[in-house]
């Protein structure tokens, strides 16, 4: 049984063939993310969502033949972020994205920020009910800008993610959203829109996709003389995990570009933690936005800069790097990742430097170190009793 999935990244759209007997992803097929649009201002990150849906529907135009008896097909998506629509689905703005930061701009007149202004009518009631989740370019933030700034388009009737409207045009159906993807959207109390707190906010007459079940269709999808089903896109930390298959009373490390931590419960108990609504009704306690390969990169980077400058390619840094740090047993040398605004800062550092810790395998060595101090007191946070029983590793 062949299934096709889609995975809506920041960087690239990905499909491959989901091949259920054998449990083989193969073949995969990609195409870059588009770039955002141009000739606006720098902090405004701006997507034509019908680009993604084209991108998209050439993957599974190409995959189609390749896929033999497909049953349907899946989807998961960045998360963040916001299109508007209007009545009949058609789009009205492009994506704003999860990157965009201008919610991050000084309201009229004051010294703070719309961001600022956000949070100041956001009451800590909200704030817990909205699973502790808000951010620059997150929707709320988006839409209050819009509503603040007297720019909400004219027509717009519904808001949605990007997954949200990429799989109703593929499906030419009405919008359906899976509660993975309402990042920060959902009361989760009530396992429902946020409605008071849109009102507040200035955008409360906006629609919102109706809620269902990742196992329930939002459409069917026409893949050559077929139709099969297309279910609802999922978020995209929600998917790995799943395919990492946590369970409860487990501790899950994902390490990629960024890192997480997180843990999954039956019941919504707010903590010191973001909380988003998993599968089966659940929760998955999370701490995001961790430092990890963003960093490490910085860093091979830097050491990759005067070789490059000087015509040399260094053919596989990583595999040296392994080495250095495999023949280093200790460090005095202190390394922050927090290079870059993250859970636990936005200065990084490079510290208590000796002759002899100035080294490759000692810089890295203690990069990682930090790293692993970084999930350890994460870890404390979700569960300062630590009482998972067993780790889950997952990432790139």
């Amino acid at each position: 049984m062949n299934f096709i999935g889609i995975d809506l990244g920041s960087t690239t759209i990905k499909a491959g063939v989901l091949d259920l007997e054998r449990a083989v992803v193969s073949p995969v097929r990609s195409r870059p993310f588009p770039s955002p649009a141009p000739g606006r201002p720098a902090a405004y990150v701006e997507i034509d969502p019908d680009a993604v849906v084209q991108a998209a529907r050439q993957l599974l135009d190409e995959l189609r033949p390749l896929a033999g008896d497909c049953r349907g097909a899946v989807a998961c998506s960045q998360m963040g972020g916001v299109v508007l629509t209007d009545a009949t689905g058609a789009a009205v703005t492009n994506y704003l994205s999860w990157r965009d930061q201008r919610a991050l701009e000084r309201y009229p007149g004051k010294e703070h920020s719309y961001f600022d202004a956000l949070r100041q009518r956001t009451t800590p009631d909200d704030w817990n009910r909205i699973g502790r989740e808000l951010k620059p370019g997150s929707a709320a933030a988006l839409l209050f800008w819009l509503a603040e700034t007297g720019a909400m388009p004219e027509g717009a009737a519904m808001a949605m993610s990007l997954g949200d409207y990429v799989v109703a045009r593929l499906c030419d159906a009405p919008a359906a959203a899976e509660p993975s993807l309402a990042l920060g959207m959902l009361d989760l109390a009530t396992r429902s829109s946020h409605g008071d707190w849109f009102g507040r906010l200035g955008f409360g007459a906006l629609n919102w996709p109706a809620l269902i079940p990742f196992s329930a269709p939002a459409g069917m999808l026409a893949l050559g003389a077929a139709r099969v089903p297309c279910f609802p896109a999922v978020g995209d930390q929600q998917a790995a995990l799943f395919g990492a298959e946590l369970a409860e009373g487990e501790l899950s490390i994902n390490i990629s570009t960024g890192s997480q931590v997180a843990s999954l419960v039956s019941e919504w108990e707010p903590g010191d933690y973001q909380t988003r609504p998993y599968f089966d009704g659940r929760f998955l306690n999370t701490i995001t936005h961790l430092p990890a390969g963003r960093s490490l990169s910085a860093l091979v980077d830097l050491l990759c800069e005067l070789p490059r400058a000087e015509g040399y390619a260094v053919r596989d840094p990583w595999a040296a790097i392994v080495r250095a740090v495999d023949c280093t047993p200790d460090t005095q040398l202190d390394v922050n990742l927090a290079f870059f605004a993250s859970a636990v800062g936005d200065r990084g550092h490079v510290a208590n430097v000796r002759l002899e810790d100035l080294t490759v395998g000692g810089l890295f060595r203690a990069a990682l170190r930090n790293m692993a101090d970084n999930y350890f007191a994460a870890a404390g946070r979700l569960s300062a009793d630590a009482s998972w029983t067993r780790l889950t590793l997952s990432g790139g």
